[in-house]
């Protein structure tokens, strides 16, 4: 299948694990059961939240995980199931040559090429506005704030999924953020944490 979005609009780039699926990335043993064992998990009203979005500003969707594109089958069939508005999916390719699925999984090789994928979007099209949406588990906050210091005027909003109690992770994004607006990022849980208009300051 192929998305197409043209020079102007919204488009939502949207991480999964940890962002709209329970992954536990921190934890080797639960991102191995999360990934490989049962029924993927979404995270508590994110599809709902997504849906909204598309709908109010008949926006277009893309995912980018690092997870292997030989798990496009479930995640396909996790969006589907979830409701999760269609889009592109943008995966990495695991071979028997990388050591093993877990290092794979958490190499920093990742923050290459989901940057460049982000660039892919902004490059090709000339006025659209992009919302960036991740977590904090990884380095999403640091990929967007550099992507965002290059391209302001194109990065609608940073939404960062973090835990409410997580004073430490909150202190970081203030200091991977300080060059940013506030107004230019928020942080959720779940998804009735994030507006329903997000321009709204």
């Amino acid at each position: 299948e192929i998305y197409l979005c043209d020079d102007n609009g919204i488009t939502f780039l949207s991480d999964i694990d940890d962002t709209i699926k329970v992954t536990g990335v921190t934890s080797t043993t639960v991102t191995l059961q999360n990934t490989f064992a049962g029924t993927y998990t979404s995270v508590v009203g994110m599809s709902n939240i997504y849906r909204y979005w598309q709908k109010r500003y008949n926006a277009t969707f893309a995912y980018i995980t690092e997870s292997p594109d030989q798990l496009y089958p479930f995640l396909r069939e996790f969006i589907n199931r979830e409701k999760f508005p269609l889009g592109s999916f943008h995966m990495r390719h695991f071979t028997w040559l990388d050591a093993n699925f877990i290092s794979f999984f958490m190499s920093s090789n990742y923050i290459k090429i989901k940057t460049e994928i982000i660039y892919m979007f902004l490059n090709n099209t000339l006025n659209r506005i992009f919302i960036l949406i991740g977590d904090i588990f990884q380095k999403d906050p640091e990929i967007y704030a550099s992507i965002y210091m290059k391209y302001p005027n194109r990065i609608g909003k940073i939404f960062i999924r973090k835990y409410k109690n997580d004073i430490i992770g909150q202190r970081r994004l203030e200091q991977v953020f300080n060059k940013i607006p506030r107004k230019k990022w928020a942080t959720f849980e779940k998804g009735s944490d994030l507006p329903a208009n997000i321009f709204v300051v």
